[in-house]
């Protein structure tokens, strides 16, 4: 667990809000991912934060291995990179603690069922949640994919699936979110 690494996550999470299409075109038509993605558009703008927040700070530790001389604008290194994803796990744990509410939490859910799903988180035997690092920074770029193209699209229908499937507290897992 990292608080350095934790706030700076946050940092990249309202710095990659602005990432992304903000007006799109649909059958020639000039609209905006806010309106074609509805009443969904909230969770998926937050898990697309989220997910790109990863995704540029997994960039810049690994710049930061490159760099020769000088300090390095970022933690980095493998224990570096244990620490992000190890406080992001953590991190998801606070977010859904509450139930799906918010916005932020319904994009949690999203992106922790994505995670165990490719298996970048890690449900173990003994009722604990791990990292495995060979596989989340492929499942975070993804994500990432898929998250963006949907807003870039405007895929109301493909959001709407992936909402249905991913946006809920398993009940395997609820236990963990409960307390």
């Amino acid at each position: 667990m990292s608080f350095e690494l934790f706030f700076t996550h946050i940092v990249a999470h309202e710095l990659t809000h602005g990432l992304g299409p903000h007006q799109i075109k649909i059958n020639g038509r000039d609209t905006n991912p806010r309106l074609e993605l509805k009443e969904l558009y909230s969770a998926v703008e937050e898990a697309k934060a989220d997910v790109t927040g990863l995704f540029a700070l997994q960039y810049l530790i690994t710049q930061a291995d490159k760099t020769s001389g000088g300090p390095a604008p970022l933690a980095h290194g493998a224990d570096a990179e244990r620490q992000l994803y190890t406080t992001y796990l953590a991190s998801s744990f606070r977010t859904l603690r509450f139930g799906l509410q918010d916005a932020h939490a319904r994009g949690m859910a999203v992106q922790f069922n994505y995670f165990l799903d490719k298996g970048g988180f890690v449900a173990n035997a003994d009722g604990t949640f791990s990292v495995d690092l060979s596989k989340i920074k492929d499942a975070v770029a993804g994500l990432d994919r898929v998250l963006l193209t949907l807003e870039a699209t405007g895929d109301y229908a493909g959001t709407k699936k992936l909402m249905t499937e991913m946006m809920v507290l398993r009940p395997k897992y609820r236990k963990h979110w409960s307390g």
